[in-house]
């Protein structure tokens, strides 16, 4: 049966270090809610084979669902002579735009347009960022980039490329991209994260492509990684279902000291518009190879929930690491120790605030407030479309809330909400209040909540999306009493 003792959501990226059923199952034990797929490595075969194993934990009740993480545009330099080239800090760098085998005087890229789109001033940042280049002039005979290196390096063949302050002009949608979204439609994920998106058309193009081929109910997150995002920031998370703070390529392209107070902001502003946020890399990055975080890890994680992130994302930890149940483990108990200390009735208030303040809102921050006031152990929410425990969620009250529905797609897509964890069930939502009350109480009872505890049960009569119109408060009775 499910496991709801955490209300922040962790997401697992599933690579070779994670992909056995044995190891899935445990790291659904210690806390995983949703699997990534990075397509950025990997072939068809291997992810398919993944998914399946994923999905074959339905048939027990546990709905994982999935995000295929698309490779997006990207730059990257060409083969290095010798596979390693030694870069000196104030040497003279030219990037080709043909291809070359690079030396310490001259690479190449990838992208021969990236010459027109840069400036002199610009940095160009090479390997996560390791190697910084400041562009100081452009051969417009050999369409070379000048550039001096900013600090030493070893630069290996085939690293990304970074343009601080440039607006590029590469087709957003690459065929792989394309061919990778048809496949995640074929077979029916959950999430598409949107890597590199810039603007709020790169959003509309891939739904136009997830309609075109029958699946417009799959959700889109929108990953935050460039300069060019952040201009646009407003504008993609209205078209978005989701964001991601994708912290590793945004720590390249803006300044480090910076990034904590985009995520800060990224966090905030899509608390006010209902948009679940996930905050991603790096966050136990030393647990690839130690069975223990770093005290700054913790706090990093410590970090995210107290600033009401819906989820936090492992990568390298879980996906090729030496620890991955260890991993998820941490960070499911520093979520459970942040969480037990959140102001829920601060947090109410802010998510009304920012609400349309319409009768479906004030229902679910009274939701959340009465929970608060009686100390309510779970509210149970029925919904068909997810739409009214997703308010509640915002809403950040201060027990678990379990959304019962008869719809497969929202028990999984529900699991990227903070606190929402689904049970599906395969009949007719009930119709009456009685009913209700006796279902949520069953399956208070099968999640481990005792006789005497407290629960809050809301939804709607007649049933339908939008009808939630009732909230009872329930004492779990014993047995003789039912």
């Amino acid at each position: 049966m499910i496991n709801i003792n955490k209300k922040t959501k962790i997401v697992c990226t599933i690579g070779p270090a994670s992909s056995s059923k044995e190891m899935l199952t445990k790291l659904i034990q210690n806390g995983m809610n949703l699997a990534r797929l990075n397509f950025s490595h990997g072939d068809y075969e291997e992810h398919l084979g993944k998914l399946k194993t994923i999905r074959s934990f339905e048939k027990d009740g546990i709905y994982i669902p999935i995000i295929l993480d698309t490779k997006g545009p990207e730059i990257r330099c060409h083969n290095m002579e010798n596979n390693l080239i030694q870069i000196t800090k104030d040497s003279t760098l030219r990037i080709s735009m043909k291809e070359v085998l690079g030396t310490p005087s001259k690479i190449s890229v990838n992208f021969p347009d990236l010459y027109n789109d840069v400036s002199i001033g610009n940095h160009i940042k090479i390997d996560d960022g390791k190697l910084d280049l400041l562009v100081t002039g452009k051969d417009e005979i050999n369409k070379e980039i000048i550039t001096v290196a900013q600090n030493d390096h070893e630069l290996a063949s085939k690293k990304g490329v970074n343009c601080t302050g440039a607006r590029l002009s590469m087709k957003f949608i690459s065929d792989k991209d394309e061919q990778d979204l048809i496949w995640g439609c074929e077979h029916d994920v959950d999430f598409i994260a949107a890597s590199f998106v810039r603007n709020k058309k790169d959003v509309e193009d891939i739904r136009k492509i997830l309609v075109e081929h029958g699946h417009p109910q799959i959700k889109i997150i929108s990953k935050i990684e460039n300069c060019e995002a952040m201009d646009c920031l407003d504008e993609i998370i209205d078209a978005s279902d989701s964001i991601m703070v994708a912290r590793g390529d945004l720590g390249v392209e803006v300044p480090f000291e910076e990034v904590p107070l985009v995520q800060r902001r990224l966090i905030r502003e899509c608390r006010q518009k209902g948009k679940p946020v996930i905050t991603a890399t790096q966050m136990l990055d030393s647990m690839t190879h130690s069975p223990t975080p770093t005290r700054a890890e913790v706090s990093d994680v410590a970090t995210a929930v107290d600033e009401s992130t819906d989820c936090v994302m492992l990568s390298a930890e879980s996906a090729s690491g030496e620890y991955p149940a260890e991993a998820v483990l941490a960070q499911a108990k520093i979520s459970r120790a942040i969480e037990s200390e959140l102001d829920y009735e601060t947090l109410a208030k802010e998510a009304y605030d920012t609400s349309n303040k319409d009768n479906n809102d004030a229902l679910a921050n009274s939701i959340a407030n009465t929970a608060k006031l009686i100390s309510a152990k779970l509210i149970v929410s029925y919904t068909e479309s997810g739409n009214s425990s997703r308010r509640i969620s915002k809403a950040r009250p201060c027990c678990p809330i379990l959304s019962i529905t008869n719809k497969k797609e929202t028990a999984r897509q529900n699991a990227l909400y903070w606190g929402i964890y689904s049970i599906l069930i395969d009949t007719k939502m009930p119709d009456f209040i009685e009913d209700m009350e006796c279902v949520a109480i069953f399956y208070a009872k099968k999640i481990g909540l005792k006789p005497g505890d407290v629960i809050v049960v809301s939804g709607g009569t007649p049933t339908g999306s939008g009808k939630t119109n009732f909230m009872r408060i329930i004492t779990i009775p014993k047995e003789r009493e039912l």
